[in-house]
């Protein structure tokens, strides 16, 4: 079912010129991946991810509450009476209003978590490092006012506070935990690990908290008696004499976006900017056209809210459709698709914390760069008259294009809006593009560990090679079980390819191997023995099998009469298909749908699979060959079977491994390969050497007799119409083969015969 012999019996094949990494090359991707692995910058997205159910509600209580239509308004007050304002005002209080406590557990949590798989050493409970790291930002806020925790709480004000506590604080506490002589020897006291865990680390957690208490105590000792207000009061100050100016407007918008990538609810703490220079000036420009004059300032509240946070800050919906224009991430789409409507209401919190947005270094350039470049065009166009300028206040979830025309009180400020999405748009279509990169990168570097798991032996403690895998693998592997789960319904994805098996005698094709192909819609090209591994962790193998042999066996039956009579179709077979009660069935009835003889279908099974000490297994296979059906053992001479198994079994054909091909003659190797080929010579059975790719290694094996060869020497694994035309080139080569034969003796097989 796969295309590549493995290191292991269980595990299908994968034909390649040899061991290559999967997602080789790339430096910008792997050096963006790099910076995303941190651990701080991992953990501070994940926690980010985690408290999205609080920031979707919360969003969309806002949305309905400041929703820009009186009449909208009207229709709920008829509908649900006044107090459905108190109902989302109570829904944004319980997410908003405390999303940045939650994101403070989230992110202590997920980065005790990062630690526990990096580092050795007693294991830190990521609820108790959430404990811990709260309680080191409740000592070091404590503000003035009692009525400041509430904005401490809040998303829109106490967010970047959160991030540097959690950051700091679990920082101190995860190495405060792997010194020695601070851990208590209770590792073996009682019963409870959990108990025992808490125990071990916790003067690490007492000391951490003293920390933070010092802290605060040097904090208040300098004048800081509230950390937030006194944030604030530190971003604000460069902008206490600042005038309205294209500088400020710059300055302003480009600081927020700054903010905003490192956490910080960027127009919030510079709404000291808004309320004495942005509102001041556009009050102005409407006064002034209240008196019958020309307006005065550009740069004004309104005028940033409708040119340059398009979709909310960092201008979010032109990257809604960049992804949809130009992204391969299925899942990225669907989140765009779900974050265009907020979106569209300058909502975008969806799309900030899904993504996330946040420490992002996929996204850092055109997330600072388009809204400053947007703030330049629209100032220019109002400069120059094109626009006129912002003269009406409007709330901030006056949806796009309205907004432009409503501020202005023109078109023409709705096509600037126009414009201005379609240059956020071109600036950060690159970067989706670059952050497909980036994903497939990351993806197949998983995909790296999943193989190796999938080739390997081992099985986890549910008996599952790949979905019992931890960390990243094991939610890599979950989500492809769901993928191919759908696949299999679909069969939009998984597809075969066909790699010819070429006979010495006449350098005619023998048969073809069919060999399982899965595309990802995400993750491109999943290596086969991840497939059959995940298939099999599912249950899901002896759908797929039904599957490649029903699609192989319809390929070979339709190329009758376009290739040789005798052309053998190699399907493989996972030992746990073998185990199933119905698999001697099913295969009988794919011949039988699709008219196949039994004679030209090939059953490849693994050597392990002569050693499962089922009688069904190999009474199927009895069953299948006194039909006709075909048998061969693959990946012969791994070290699983010994030779008597050629004796004992109903073999067809032998399939010598890859493993046994390198190596020089009259080395240990060549003298397997011999004994392999005589005996199979002497009992009538093929012998079909793999993995053949240079001329040395066919001309080796030639010479100990072997006849039928498999490699990329030959050709690679084919789709259907490619694999036809090489069998019809090779039946045409074939004919001038004999022709010189009979003319000027035999030709020997080599690729230039091919």
């Amino acid at each position: 079912m796969s295309g590549r012999p493995a290191t292991t019996s269980a595990t299908p094949k994968v034909e390649g010129a040899g061991p290559k990494p999967w997602g080789a090359g790339g430096a910008l991707p792997e050096l963006l991946i790099r910076a995303g692995d941190r651990p701080l910058f991992l953990a501070i997205q994940r926690g980010l991810a985690l408290v999205l159910p609080l920031i979707m509600v919360g969003a969309l209580a806002i949305l309905v509450r400041d929703f820009p239509s009186l009449g909208a308004q009207q229709m709920l007050d008829a509908a649900l009476g006044p107090a459905w304002r108190i109902r989302c005002g109570n829904l944004i209080d319980g997410s908003f209003g405390i999303a940045s406590l939650a994101l403070l557990c989230a992110l202590s949590g997920t980065m005790a978590t990062l630690h526990n798989q990096r580092h050795s050493g007693p294991f830190v409970s990521p609820i108790m490092a959430a404990v811990v790291v709260l309680s080191c930002f409740f000592v070091i806020t404590a503000p003035a006012q009692a009525g400041s925790w509430s904005e401490l709480f809040s998303l829109s004000h106490g967010l970047l506070v959160a991030m540097g506590v959690a950051a700091l604080g679990s920082w101190i506490f995860l190495r405060l935990s792997q010194i020695q002589w601070l851990q208590l020897p209770f590792r073996t006291v009682g019963s409870d690990p959990v108990v025992r865990d808490v125990l071990t680390v916790m003067p690490a957690g007492m000391l951490t908290i003293l920390c933070f208490g010092l802290l605060q105590w040097a904090l208040t000792a300098v004048g800081v008696a509230d950390l937030y207000a006194s944030t604030r009061d530190w971003v604000g100050q460069p902008f206490t004499d600042a005038g309205s100016g294209l500088d400020t407007g710059l300055s302003y918008v480009g600081l927020s976006q700054i903010l905003w990538f490192f956490g910080a609810h960027g127009p919030n703490l510079l709404f000291a900017v808004e309320e004495h220079v942005l509102i001041p000036a556009g009050l102005a420009n409407a006064a002034a056209l209240q008196a019958g004059g020309e307006p005065v300032f550009i740069i004004t509240k309104s005028f940033v809210d409708a040119f340059a946070r398009i979709g909310g800050s960092g201008s979010s919906l032109c990257l809604i459709l960049a992804i949809l224009l130009v992204s391969r991430d299925a899942g990225g789409r669907k989140l765009a698709v779900f974050a265009l409507f907020p979106a569209l209401f300058n909502v975008n919190e969806p799309l900030l914390f899904g993504i996330p947005l946040i420490l992002n270094p996929s996204y850092l350039i055109p997330f600072l760069l388009t809204p400053v470049v947007q703030t330049l065009t629209a100032f220019a166009a109002t400069a120059l008259d094109l626009v006129p300028h912002t003269t009406t206040a409007m709330p901030w979830t006056t949806p796009v294009l309205i907004s432009g025309f409503v501020a202005t009180g023109s078109v023409a400020g709705l096509v600037m809006q126009l414009i201005n999405v379609a240059l956020g748009t071109l600036l950060y279509i690159p970067f989706a593009r670059l952050s497909d990169r980036v994903r497939e990168h990351r993806g197949k570097r998983v995909l790296n560990g999943l193989l190796r798991a999938a080739e390997s032996s081992e099985t986890g403690s549910g008996g599952r090679k790949c979905l019992d895998r931890p960390g990243e693998e094991g939610r890599l592997a979950k989500a492809l079980a769901d993928d191919l789960a759908l696949a299999l319904k679909a069969q939009d994805q998984l597809f075969l390819e066909y790699q010819p098996q070429i006979g010495a005698k006449g350098c005619c094709v023998h048969g073809v191997e069919a060999l399982l192909r899965w595309r990802h819609p995400a993750y491109g090209r999943i290596p086969p023995p991840v497939t059959v591994a995940i298939a099999e962790d599912m249950g899901l193998i002896d759908r797929l099998g039904a599957f490649v042999l029903a699609e192989a066996c319809a390929r070979r039956a339709a190329w009758r009469g376009a290739v040789p009579d005798a052309l053998i179709l190699s399907v493989n077979v996972s030992p746990r298909q073998l185990l199933s009660p119905a698999f001697a069935r099913t295969v009988l009835e794919v011949l039988g749908q699709t008219g196949l003889d039994p004679h030209l279908l090939e059953l490849e099974i693994t050597e392990s699979t002569v050693l499962i000490p089922d009688a069904l297994a190999l009474d199927s296979l009895r069953r299948l060959r006194d039909t006709g059906v075909r048998i061969a053992i693959d990946d012969f001479g791994m070290g699983h079977a010994s030779l008597r198994y050629l004796r004992e079994l109903p073999i067809d054909t032998v399939k010598i491994d890859r493993s046994l091909t390198v190596g020089g003659p009259g080395g240990l190797n060549e003298h397997i390969v011999r004994s392999i080929n005589e005996l199979s010579r002497s009992l009538g059975i093929t012998t079909i050497v793999e993995g053949v790719e240079l001329d040395a290694q066919l001309a080796m094996f030639l010479a100990l007799g072997c006849e039928t060869f498999q490699g990329y020497l030959f050709s690679r694994p084919l789709g259907p119409d490619d694999c036809l035309s090489f069998i019809g080139t090779q039946r045409k080569n074939r004919r001038q083969a004999e022709y010189s034969q009979a003319n000027d003796g035999p030709v020997m097989l080599s690729r230039e015969n091919l």
